[in-house]
């Protein structure tokens, strides 16, 4: 009986022994644990350092003058190295002279005193030091269901595989790229005939090229800019390969025309195709300055082959001045990355065709087989939440809402609509009269200060308040100003909810940041002057739930979209308001704020044979950890934000979202519904602590042994992790424990295995999965192919270009991979399928390039655990559901739902930012 089948192959391949090669161990004698501490207590009497040897220097010396992988191992902040592993031999003298002339650079000794016969018994011992030659391949341990290396190993492997590729030139779209590979182990285009250049006025024309650009010089427009294709290259485990996976990430590097405030930069010292030299810089504007370890690398590597690397006058004293590096012509020797990513007339993404090509040249030069998955669940996930022109008419429309409310924690909804301009006002009030189905009220308008029932379960309270939202520093004053406020009381039973006029340009503001941070600036900070942070923190003490709407900005109306007839006045306010993405993104949030979640998620699980037929609570961990402020007082500690948002099966196929709050300052903490754990989540400060406090896991099992009583009708429960940050906290969250056999108590080692497993067999988690959502650690997808089974079991083989659905990775039971189209692909816009036949090289429109080039997206979803006798696929099937059933979101979040309301009631906080300590070790 014929057949048909689709396989997803991904942007990797696998390796071999022969493939990764041999590298090289220099043990170190044990006279360095001597040696390393005296060094550093002299180095820290010279410069006031607390921290260990800046040996990275020394690293990168090494790998420049070897065109090779050094790494000293294990690092760490107080001990000495042990060995030193190196991909290829250097020559003993060499060595020994890096290692002088590093460590006279250490202790800051005058350029003139340098000298080969300076003493040093670090040099002697490890330039004395017979390298032993290992395989590569053998460092490997297998651990049951992945593999494990030491660090040196992975990025020992990554340069491996980094070589291999420079060495074969690329053949696409006619054109034959070589990739010129870097000292850290990724290649990028340096040939200047193939990068990708344009400019504003080309794409737009003078008219609409004022209109992109946030630059104070009008001679943007006509400016050339380059852009380069980078290529990020690492060897990775995947869960249940026995062997390590060549992986690499196709990047738009988008070149700087000034040195000022970048922090990325490139050098080819050598004619050729040697490596590239990388280097990292410091400071801003005129200031920026080679960082303080490469600049030691920088010099011990000059000093030591007599090279003028970089041109220097006798009034500079450092490598790379400013005044001497004028990047405003044809990309040279030294390249660096813009250091903000704002307008720029070369768009992001390589395209799907790029990535399609790619993984043909990386198997084809590694003679591996690329990664495949073979598809288990189709596109069809079940109907998912539409919208009519920005409305979400199944949420409000349902006879239901009342009891969607009641299911939320409260009976009725208040909307507090706090303006500063006419024009903001008369904007929120159609929002919500449209979004409410009362064009009645659109065209007659809503008096201030009164209550106006919009629905029997939503009403509306308008008021100005001008001085509360104004920008200014009069933060001193929001408290009470907020207090004065009316329409704050409400009855018992009804959700405040505040609709709030703000004013934020992205391009001034940081404009104006930049600006103040200049030495002796009058400029002030804008973001020292915001209102938000301040108003949103008040409103949350007094119960309201606030979403900020910045100005209406009409965006570009695509020609060829269809009109859709108008038969109602709600149709025709619909086509008015069909342009104000902001506005109806602000009003969906705030039904999230609320906790509302519409009963068609029952049916979205269960959908199908392979749907979650039982009830079940579904609850999502999110964590992040942020660090303090660098120009903040210097005594404010990192913080630690942790997240567990569940929804809860009700009866009639209700849902209740509910999110736990740990205390303030105490162990312990409960259960609130949504809403009301957002609001006291956003009314305090975030609090203190790091990812490897102790403490931590034994804080989110007691949490999932208090969800027990709010389980209603459910059979147990199942966990969703955010993958990026957990990895390190539960051994099988990480890559390298998976298949250890656990204790009856549930530890691996003295560590928490998973989340909930301390608990009592009765009370942990029915399944536990691990998501992962693109980024570094998941292989992009690459060639779809559909395979023809005939009667006579031949297969044929045909190429296609979509692939959407869930698929699972061949060789696994248990690991999926949920690939999808970006939402810019089913969009009808003129370049919505960028890159979908060709590369940006055989572009010719100047407009085109300056678009975002569309690929695949993917998401992995591992199963860590799940019952005896239960298929993996029904608990992997729903977390892609809830990836899939955005509850206020037109298509998709990229992670399970119960996780995304984690990660924005996160992202909700008034002290929010985008860190993580920098220090944190993840796991693979």
């Amino acid at each position: 009986m014929s057949s048909t089948q689709n396989r997803l192959s991904l942007l990797a391949c696998h390796t071999d022994e022969d493939l990764l090669g041999t590298t090289y161990l220099y043990p170190l004698p044990d006279k360095i644990d001597r040696a390393w501490p005296a060094l550093r207590q002299e180095y820290r009497g010279v410069t006031g350092s607390k921290a260990n040897l800046p040996y990275s220097g020394l690293l990168t010396v090494l790998r420049a003058i070897g065109y090779t992988c050094a790494e000293l191992f294990p690092t760490s902040k107080t001990a000495p190295p042990q060995f030193l592993a190196i991909s290829k031999p250097l020559n003993r003298d060499d060595l020994h002279d890096a290692i002088v002339l590093w460590e006279q650079a250490l202790l800051q000794t005058a350029a003139d005193k340098f000298s080969f016969a300076y003493q040093s018994q670090i040099a002697d011992l490890i330039a004395g030091a017979a390298p032993e030659e290992t395989s590569l391949w053998e460092s490997f341990t297998r651990t049951g269901a992945c593999i494990d290396a030491p660090g040196w190993a992975w990025r020992a492997a990554s340069w491996a595989i980094t070589n291999k590729l420079a060495g074969e030139p690329w053949s696409i779209d006619g054109k034959t790229v070589h990739l010129r590979p870097d000292l850290a182990g990724c290649l990028q285009v340096w040939d200047t005939s193939l990068l990708w250049t344009n400019t504003w006025e080309a794409a737009y024309g003078e008219r609409d090229a004022t209109k992109v650009t946030d630059e104070d010089d009008t001679g943007w427009r006509t400016r050339i800019h380059y852009a380069t294709l980078r290529l990020e290259v690492a060897a990775q485990s995947y869960p249940g390969l026995n062997s390590p996976v060549a992986t690499i990430r196709p990047r738009v590097s988008r070149l700087s025309n000034t040195l000022k405030s970048a922090r990325t930069a490139w050098f080819a010292p050598r004619a050729g195709n040697g490596p590239l030299l990388n280097l990292e810089l410091g400071g801003y504007g005129e200031h920026t300055h080679v960082d303080h370890t490469t600049r030691l690398a920088l010099d011990a590597w000059t000093r030591l082959h007599g090279e003028a690397v970089f041109p220097r006058t006798d009034d500079e004293t450092e490598f790379l001045a400013p005044s001497a590096c004028d990047l405003s012509g044809k990309p040279g020797n030294l390249r660096a990355l813009i250091p903000f990513s704002g307008s720029y007339s070369v768009g992001r993404g390589v395209g799907m065709h790029t990535h399609r090509e790619l993984a043909r040249h990386l198997s084809a030069v590694l003679e591996q087989p690329l990664l495949r998955a073979i598809q288990v669940e189709g596109r069809s996930f079940a109907p998912r939440r539409r919208t009519t022109d920005g409305r979400d008419h199944v949420l409000l429309d349902d006879p239901r809402l009342g009891e969607i409310l009641a299911a939320a924690g409260r009976e009725r909804l208040r909307f507090l609509v706090l303006y500063r301009h006419q024009n903001e006002r008369t904007r929120m009030q159609r929002l919500l009269a449209y979004h409410y189905n009362r064009p009645d009220l659109a065209a007659a308008g809503m008096p201030d200060n009164e209550v106006v029932p919009l629905t029997e379960n939503v009403e509306v309270f308008l008021q100005s308040a001008d001085e509360l939202l104004r920008h200014g520093d009069h933060h001193s004053r929001r408290p009470a100003l907020a207090g004065e406020l009316l329409g704050l009381d409400v009855p018992e039973g009804t959700r405040l909810l505040a609709l709030c006029d703000t004013e934020f340009d992205a391009s001034a503001w940081n404009r104006q940041r930049r600006a103040s941070r200049v030495k002796n600036a009058t400029v002030v900070d804008p973001y020292e002057l915001d209102a938000k942070p301040h108003y949103e923190r008040e409103l949350a003490r007094l119960g309201a739930l606030t979403q900020s709407l910045t100005p209406y900005k009409p965006g570009r109306r695509n020609p060829r979209k269809k009109d859709r007839e108008i038969n109602t006045p709600l149709d025709a306010l619909g086509r008015e308001l069909e342009g104000d993405h902001r506005g109806h993104m602000a009003i969906a949030d705030l039904h999230r704020s609320a906790g509302l979640v519409h009963p068609r998620l029952t049916k979205a699980l269960a959908y199908g044979p392979n749907g979650m037929k039982e009830p079940l609570v579904h609850v999502g961990l999110h964590l992040r950890q942020q660090r303090g402020q660098r120009r903040g007082p210097a005594t404010e500690t990192p913080r630690l934000i942790w997240t567990l948002v569940a929804l809860v099966p009700q009866e009639d196929r209700m849902w209740n979202a509910l999110a736990f709050l740990p205390n303030a300052g105490t162990p312990g903490g409960r259960w609130y519904d949504y809403a009301t754990a957002n609001t006291l989540h956003r009314a305090r400060r975030l609090p203190d602590g790091r990812r490897n406090d102790a403490q931590l896991p034994r804080s989110i099992d007691s949490a999932l042994l208090k969800l027990g009583s709010h389980r209603g009708i459910a059979k147990g429960y199942a966990v969703y992790v955010s993958g990026d940050e957990a990895r390190s906290i539960w051994p099988l969250m990480a890559n390298r424990h998976l298949g250890r056999v656990l204790g009856s108590d549930g530890m691996l080692g003295d560590r928490p295995a998973l989340p909930g497993f301390t608990l009592d067999l009765e009370e942990r988690p029915r399944a536990v999965l691990r998501v992962t959502a693109g980024g570094d650690r998941v292989a992009a997808p690459a060639l779809v192919e559909q395979l023809d089974y005939a009667d006579d079991d031949t297969v044929e083989t045909q190429e296609r270009k979509l692939a959407t659905g869930l698929f699972l990775m061949e060789g696994t039971t248990n690991t999926y991979i949920l690939s999808n189209l970006p939402q810019q692909y089913t969009g009808s816009s003129r370049h919505a399928r960028a890159g979908e036949s060709y590369s940006r090289w055989a572009s010719t429109s100047a407009d085109e390039q300056t678009e975002a080039w569309y690929s695949h997206t993917a998401t992995e979803i591992c199963v860590l655990y799940h019952p005896d006798g239960h298929a993996p696929l029904t608990y992997g099937l729903a977390a892609a559901r809830l990836c899939d059933h955005a509850l206020h979101w037109n298509f998709r979040t990229r992670y399970p739902a119960p996780i995304h309301l984690g990660i924005q009631m996160d992202q909700d906080h008034w002290e929010y930012r985008r860190t993580v300590d920098e220090d944190a070790e993840d796991e693979y």
